[in-house]
């Protein structure tokens, strides 16, 4: 199941997913934040996503999710995931889509949840939590990379 959070406002969209996501679950969420970018113009959004409750996606729930960040990549600003679970699996489970955009993505503990909002909505982080940076910004699917034969 996906569910709006109410602390989404014009500057953040959040959402709540829990249990096995499918596709069915990824299309019928979807236009809720299409509609949310689209009464945004240019400007763009923060996503936060509270993964602590999720166990997965099938493959088309995945293939759903990249073709809209495909889509709507430059109106979003920033990723907050939010996970209770461990390191590696939230990495595994949310850097395919991301790694595509060119969006700062962070992780916070479940406990960190404000921070998560504050961070999604204005950009500011505070100096006693942790920064876990899933993808950098600017770096892009091929941030960082050189061919081999500029070498020879």
């Amino acid at each position: 199941m996906i569910e709006k959070l109410s602390q989404s406002d014009a500057r953040a969209f959040g959402l709540k997913v829990e249990g096995e996501v499918t596709a069915e679950q990824v299309e019928e969420f979807l236009p809720q934040l299409e509609f949310v970018i689209g009464q945004r113009g240019q400007r763009k959004i923060g996503i936060l996503a509270d993964l602590s409750s999720m166990d997965g996606a099938d493959w088309k729930a995945r293939w759903e999710e990249l073709q809209f960040l495909r889509k709507y990549a430059e109106h979003i600003e920033r990723i907050a995931v939010v996970g209770g679970g461990a390191w590696e699996r939230l990495v595994t489970e949310i850097l395919g889509g991301t790694v595509l955009l060119n969006v700062e993505t962070r992780y916070y503990q479940q406990e960190e949840l404000p921070h998560a909002w504050h961070w999604t909505k204005h950009g500011e982080h505070p100096e006693h939590v942790p920064v876990r940076r899933i993808h950098p910004k600017d770096e892009g699917l091929m941030g960082g990379y050189s061919p081999e034969y500029l070498d020879v």
